[in-house]
């Protein structure tokens, strides 16, 4: 009897794995098909070494598999489960006297497996390559300020410059260009123009356009142009930023909410949803294999239910997120709320399959 278990939870871990890994490989193929645009894109329009592109993109992976793995890791026992059950093999083992429950083991070892995988990738993957990426990109923007600046969306990430552009063309033409400079209260307004870059500067040659100037007690000064070139020089310490609360690991979180340092509803956020998403991975395999193997009245109810129950969790993680950040659910419940969801679900499943 102890070598037909071994032998039957060898069989379980085996499949689950390959389903795992296959799933994985085909989310992070979907994942770079998903930037060939954008990466087309800076390498044809803003002039971005193939290098740089792939410094990026493997920045970004550990982002994306913090989301995927919970995921695949749930996929992987449903799709395995839902295999036995439709071969009869579910059926053959309950008539051979083997309990349900001696097949969670190899669910549960697999579980604990993603769940590990995650929080490394939390703790250490994210804090690592989403701080790299945003040096990357920080020093690219302090290089070529054209990267930054996008149609139709208002970018105020330089000190004291506003920018605006409607229409960029393929050549580098701005059309419709809008700039504010707060330090001189100038507002510029021009047809078109061109972005000229200097080691320490970039201008923006423009074209057809007028100046506003704001010389107090509600007066301004209006000057038209046919060319007109504005200066942007770079402060000294640009090249410093903050870092965003993801890129700190747990305890590195844990220090500065004791400290006291920077907001404390986004540190403690962030250091709940680094615990919560691995957490996440552990109970989804369970939840996935209980789906498996229940016999529901129609062949498709588990997968249904694997759909709406990933689909709710989804949704109300990021509900759980957005009111804390608002300060309406505690910032150190709500990246757990789905989760103590989903296991009163694995609960109920668990005693309607002993049921069964």
């Amino acid at each position: 009897m102890p070598f037909r278990h071994s032998l039957i939870s060898y069989y379980l871990i085996k499949e689950v794995f390959s389903i795992f890994f296959i799933g994985l490989l085909v989310f992070i193929f979907l994942f770079l098909i998903g930037k060939m645009f954008e990466i087309a894109r800076l390498m044809v329009t803003h002039h971005v070494g193939i290098i740089v592109i792939l410094k990026l993109l493997l920045y970004t992976i550990p982002y994306f598999l913090s989301i995927i793995i919970p995921t695949v890791a749930f996929m992987s026992p449903l799709l395995t489960t839902l295999r036995m059950s439709h071969d009869k093999e579910y059926i053959a083992l309950k008539a051979s006297g083997i309990n349900p429950i001696r097949l969670f083991p190899p669910v549960i070892f697999f579980g604990f497996v993603c769940m590990v995988f995650t929080l490394f990738i939390t703790s250490f993957g994210i804090p690592l390559g989403s701080g790299a990426a945003r040096d990357l990109i920080f020093h690219l923007v302090r290089k070529d300020v054209e990267m930054a600046i996008k149609p139709g969306i208002f970018y105020d990430r330089l000190p004291r410059l506003i920018v605006y552009v409607e229409n960029i063309k393929d050549d580098g033409l701005l059309e419709g260009v809008f700039l504010y400079n707060s330090q001189d209260k100038k507002t510029i307004i021009a047809q078109s123009g061109y972005i000229s870059k200097g080691r320490l500067n970039f201008v923006f040659n423009l074209k057809r356009g007028y100046i506003l100037q704001d010389r107090g007690e509600n007066q301004f000064g209006i000057l038209s142009f046919e060319t007109y070139n504005f200066s942007f020089d770079f402060p000294k310490n640009i090249g410093r930023r903050r870092k965003n609360p993801k890129e700190y690991t747990p305890w590195q979180l844990w220090k500065r909410i004791k400290r006291n340092e920077g907001d404390k509803t986004a540190l403690i956020l962030a250091l709940n949803r680094k615990l919560s998403l691995p957490f996440a991975a552990f109970i989804f395999p369970i939840l996935g294999a209980c789906l498996g193997l229940i016999q529901f009245k129609r062949p498709s109810g588990g997968v249904i239910l694997a759909i709406f129950f990933f689909i709710l969790y989804q949704i109300c993680f990021s509900a759980a997120i957005s009111l804390g950040k608002a300060n309406i659910l505690p910032p150190q419940i709500g990246p757990w709320l789905p989760n103590i969801g989903l296991l009163i679900a694995i609960f109920y499943l668990f005693r309607r399959l002993l049921h069964e």
